[in-house]
């Protein structure tokens, strides 16, 4: 037996990686101009802005917190899934991201707080490069601080990107039940209220909600084949079932129309904001998405503005890596991406898990070696 299982269709494995690469590239990219003002990029880095790689914490090609967030998102659903196979009920997303969320937590604050919590140690503590604090938002340490592992939601008014950057694994995950549900062109009834409820569980603001919700939808179909255009059509379908959705949905719209009477601009982009908030960095990774000539120019395009760089440029990677694949992304970028290895892991076993091999007896061997990559409790 070979473990961990990767995925046995290829292009699966690509779109899958392309999603999570694609992400943590323009985290990368991103890192370097976060806090900065266009100006100061161009200032910085040319007329055309930053366009490769340049030094953030210390070095080339590092993730930040939407990065790192990203990865524990992961851990939770896969955690979710492990167990309810093993115990035989449904799978509970929520309560396992409260625990890789208070996990996370750790990474950023003393390791040695380690040998006095509850919560289990899983593998990505074991990757020592993320015990490492990467300018992690406010909003997400102090609910996290507040919570301390308590299945919650967070009673804050806060609308911050930190619960939409996140959440791609979400739609990751269930690309494989929506396969299912596409012949009949309906939208698995999970993806939004998982994507929804994991981002509500440090951000209280419909906004901040709503937007992880409707990008969950996104990435999920895109995964499946769908178009970009008609991911973002069910996202909104989906959308306008909720209360308070406006805000959000007219921020997805403004970038639609802005994408087709004005693709590439820098000024244009403005006019979505600077991505601080959920519906904001949202709005501005769609519209690079749909108005970039291809993945390094979305990319480039979504990091060289006044705002949340590595945030806007996560979401347009997650978008456009899972519609065209790891092959869209360059070369030089992926060569010198940070936690490379533990990134595409993730990606495969998103990939793979409807094939694991848990409930016979003869599957010990996997049942084990799952269960220490993704604790169940």
């Amino acid at each position: 037996m070979s473990l961990p299982r990767t995925p046995s269709d290829s292009c699966l494995q690509n779109r899958f990686r392309g999603c999570l690469l694609g992400g943590a590239v323009g985290d990368a990219l991103g890192a370097p101009v976060e806090f900065l003002d266009l100006d100061e990029i161009v200032r910085a880095y040319g007329e055309q802005g930053i366009r490769d790689y340049a030094p953030a914490y210390g070095k080339l090609g590092a993730i930040t917190d939407d990065t790192q967030m990203t990865l524990f998102t992961a851990e939770a659903m896969l955690s979710a899934h492990l167990a309810a196979a093993l115990q035989s009920h449904e799978p509970d997303f929520f309560r396992a991201a409260v625990r890789s969320y208070a996990r996370w937590l750790m990474t950023q604050e003393n390791s040695r707080l380690l040998t006095s919590t509850s919560a289990k140690p899983s593998w990505l503590l074991q990757q020592k490069k993320l015990f490492s604090r990467r300018t992690p938002g406010t909003t997400c340490l102090s609910a996290l601080q507040t919570s301390r592992g308590k299945v919650t939601r967070a009673t804050n008014d806060s609308k911050g990107c930190g619960g939409v950057m996140r959440i791609a694994p979400v739609g990751m995950y269930f690309a494989h039940s929506q396969s299912r549900e596409h012949q009949s062109g309906r939208v698995h009834p999970d993806i939004f209220a998982t994507g929804r409820d994991l981002a509500a569980i440090t951000h209280g603001h419909p906004c901040g909600f709503l937007s992880a919700g409707a990008f969950a939808i996104m990435v999920s179909l895109i995964l499946d084949g769908t178009p970009l255009i008609d991911a973002i059509h069910a996202g909104k379908e989906e959308l306008r079932k909720h209360p308070s959705h406006k805000e959000t949905l007219a921020a997805i719209e403004k970038a639609e129309s802005l994408a087709k009477s004005r693709p590439r601009e820098r000024s244009a982009l403005r006019e979505l904001g600077k991505g601080f908030v959920a519906e904001e960095a949202l709005a501005m990774g769609i519209y690079c998405a749909l108005s970039a000539r291809d993945f390094e120019d979305a990319i480039i395009l979504a990091v060289n503005h006044s705002g949340d760089s590595d945030s806007t440029g996560s979401i347009t990677g997650n978008l456009l890596g899972a519609a065209a694949g790891v092959e869209a992304i360059p070369a030089r970028w992926l060569a010198h991406l940070e936690l490379r290895p533990i990134i595409e892991a993730l990606a495969d076993d998103l990939g793979a898990f409807p094939d694991w091999r848990l409930r016979n007896q003869s599957d010990a061997e996997e049942r084990a070696f799952y269960a220490t990559r993704y604790p169940i409790g």
